[in-house]
């Protein structure tokens, strides 16, 4: 059974578009594969907050080599990690915040992105390590279009991903959502519907 890997960025809930276009989009995944899901929410998360000194010194030392308070600080980002890695799929719902991603998911990307767990250092640079993954993004904005030289949310998930070794990227772009909710709420509907899984 392949792994699903949901991950919500908005601090809305019922409100959020972009969890609305990621319900529509996971329906769609598991009605045409076999998946076991999990999901992970950015902002309601208890693992999914800012490290510290002892967490980032620990993000470089063997655990062997690991005080108490190191292991406790980085805990949560090795559960993170691991279960990023593991996953098959992953769909991220992402709303552009200030033109960029939300605080919540920054913070969730710099714990997983973890040396030896989804990338490695090489003698040519970083080298990631998920490859032959697929990642769905669903992009919302409220007046900002996305492509334009303010769009700093699409470059950044693409180099983001391919940084980790994830180049089969499917974007679903839902912007300028204040100007008609409706007519490109189900625009965006109807690109996922047409998507090949």
């Amino acid at each position: 059974m392949k792994k699903l890997l949901r991950i919500d960025s908005s601090p809305r809930k019922e409100s959020s578009i972009s969890r609305q276009l990621a319900d529509v989009l996971q329906t769609k995944l598991e009605s045409e594969a076999t998946y076991s899901t999990t999901y992970r929410d950015t902002y309601y998360d208890q693992l999914i907050k800012l490290g510290n000194e002892d967490s980032v010194t620990a993000y470089f030392l063997p655990e062997d080599q690991q005080s108490v308070s190191q292991k406790e600080a980085v805990s949560a980002s090795n559960i993170l990690a691991t279960e990023f890695a593991n996953a098959d799929t992953y769909l991220f719902a992402v709303p552009m915040y200030n033109f960029s991603v939300s605080a919540g998911l920054k913070t969730y990307i710099d714990l997983i992105s973890r040396v030896g767990i989804s990338f490695k250092y090489t003698e040519n640079g970083p080298q990631g390590l998920l490859k032959d993954k697929k990642a769905y993004v669903i992009i919302t904005t409220g007046g900002t279009k996305l492509g334009t030289g303010v769009d700093y949310v699409t470059g950044y998930m693409t180099t983001f991903l391919n940084f980790l070794g994830i180049t089969n990227i499917e974007y679903i772009n839902s912007d300028l959502i204040m100007t008609d909710t409706e007519k490109i709420l189900d625009s965006a509907k109807t690109q996922i519907k047409k998507l090949s899984i």
